[in-house]
């Protein structure tokens, strides 16, 4: 008979990973002097980061299906920071973007479900650490996130969209090192947002009758800590490919909520192969 595992030891999944970015973040590595590669951008400079994505989602929620499903996932990544001015406070900003859509079937033979999410996470950080080995970012986030589940098998409510628009917390580290005298770079960053508003509607009702009645407060809440958690975390490891970077790099992203009546969680573990580009905008003056 296989086990079953319980909600408290998928928190504990999730708290373990999230432990694992802060401890990242804080351990130094001894490397020599500053590289190019995984730089931060100097005032005005962009670094953008665009990545294929493959892994897997699982995905519950308790307005659509009992069960949980599971199945491939494929997406696109795209991140950027940007070098503002130098005397700001805040002088980078971070950009996370994540399209991601999965054919998803439940084990139990269940039927299927198809999911699709996309987030944008933006932030600004003010440097922590910053020197030759590694750059230590923190600021204020402002993150969105939407998961559209469609549920083949269920007549009554076949499809259900949720998520939330809320403020957070960025930490964003960079270590810069060489294997032996190969100049690379580990990337870590955790998004996590704090409080927002998020929409869910109550299973007695359904998208189609708010809508219908234009009674669409009903399906807005106060989204907090207390009923909605969510996390972006990743690692990328950035090496030089000519004048530019290939990078290699692994993303989990999950949320759970408990709005409406009723439950929902999806997570993703995903895996990317992207290209880095570092370019100058030039203003005028």
């Amino acid at each position: 008979m296989k086990n079953r595992r319980t909600d408290s030891s998928r928190c504990s999944d999730v708290l373990s990973r999230v432990l694992l970015a802060v401890l990242l973040a804080l351990i130094p590595l001894q490397v020599p002097a500053r590289q190019s590669i995984g730089g931060l951008p100097s005032p005005g400079e962009h670094v953008s980061q665009g990545s294929l994505t493959l892994g897997l989602g699982y995905a519950r929620d308790t307005y659509l299906s009992s069960v949980r499903y599971n199945g491939t996932a494929y997406g696109i990544e795209f991140d950027k920071w940007r070098g503002r001015k130098e005397e700001s406070f805040f002088r980078y900003s971070r950009l996370h973007c994540n399209l991601l859509g999965s054919p998803m079937h439940n084990r139990l033979g269940g039927g299927s479900t198809i999911d699709a999410n996309f987030s944008v996470d933006w932030a600004l950080l003010a440097p922590v650490i910053e020197n030759d080995k590694d750059d230590l970012l923190l600021g204020p986030a402002f993150l969105t996130d939407m998961t559209m589940l469609w549920n083949r098998q269920n007549g009554n409510n076949p499809a259900n969209a949720q998520g939330h628009v809320s403020l957070g917390v960025c930490l964003d580290n960079t270590f810069r090192f060489s294997l032996p005298s190969f100049p690379m770079a580990l990337q870590a960053t955790l998004f996590m947002p704090l409080a927002g508003i998020a929409p869910a509607p109550d299973y007695d009702e359904p998208y189609w009758y708010v809508y219908r009645y234009g009674d669409y407060m009903k399906v807005l809440h106060f989204a907090s800590l207390l009923n909605t958690f969510a996390v972006t975390q990743q690692i990328s490891l950035v090496m030089p490919v000519g004048r530019n970077s290939l990078k290699i790099g692994y993303t989990f992203d999950y949320s759970r909520d408990r709005l409406g009546g009723h439950s929902r969680y999806a997570a993703y573990n995903m895996f990317s192969v992207g290209y880095v580009m570092r370019t100058v905008k030039i203003r005028n003056r």
